[in-house]
């Protein structure tokens, strides 16, 4: 493997509540739209000099969950940081995760298991909020996690 598209000098660590001002420092550096919530599962990766390289968190909605926030820093895109990430976040996936990626991102969520579905008979949480980016001209796409039993 290319050690420029290695992942082994990274790390994953879910956030406490305490540490929540980390993952919304980095959104807010790198100008995305991100914002971690305390009693919100959150993780970030870390490069080898200890800096916030990568977010994701999942948004706890009343009967799901939402995987929301997902941000790599431009520099360590293309580089596998975004499927590290993902990959550790799964420990915490269930079959009430969605997530709503941009339209060019459903191959790569699908190869972590999330695939397309439709609106009927989600949870009202997941389908309002999904109404709502639309609305916004989001090129967004509805997506469930599904376990590999």
């Amino acid at each position: 493997m290319d050690p420029d598209n290695s992942t082994d000098s990274l790390t994953a660590q879910w956030l406490s509540d305490a540490e929540m001002p980390l993952a919304n420092k980095f959104y807010r550096t790198h100008k995305f739209r991100g914002k971690a919530r305390r009693h919100d599962p959150c993780m970030v990766i870390r490069d080898e000099h200890n800096q916030v390289i990568a977010c994701g968190s999942l948004r706890k909605l009343t009967d799901s969950q939402l995987l929301a926030g997902v941000a790599v820093a431009e520099g360590y895109r293309g580089r596998g940081v975004a499927r590290f990430l993902l990959k550790g976040m799964a420990e915490a996936y269930d079959e009430s995760t969605f997530t709503f990626p941009y339209r060019h991102l459903v191959p790569f969520y699908e190869s972590l298991g999330y695939e397309e579905v439709g609106e009927s008979g989600l949870p009202s949480a997941i389908i309002d909020r999904f109404h709502t980016y639309r609305k916004q001209g989001r090129d967004i796409v509805l997506m469930h996690y599904q376990a590999n039993d």
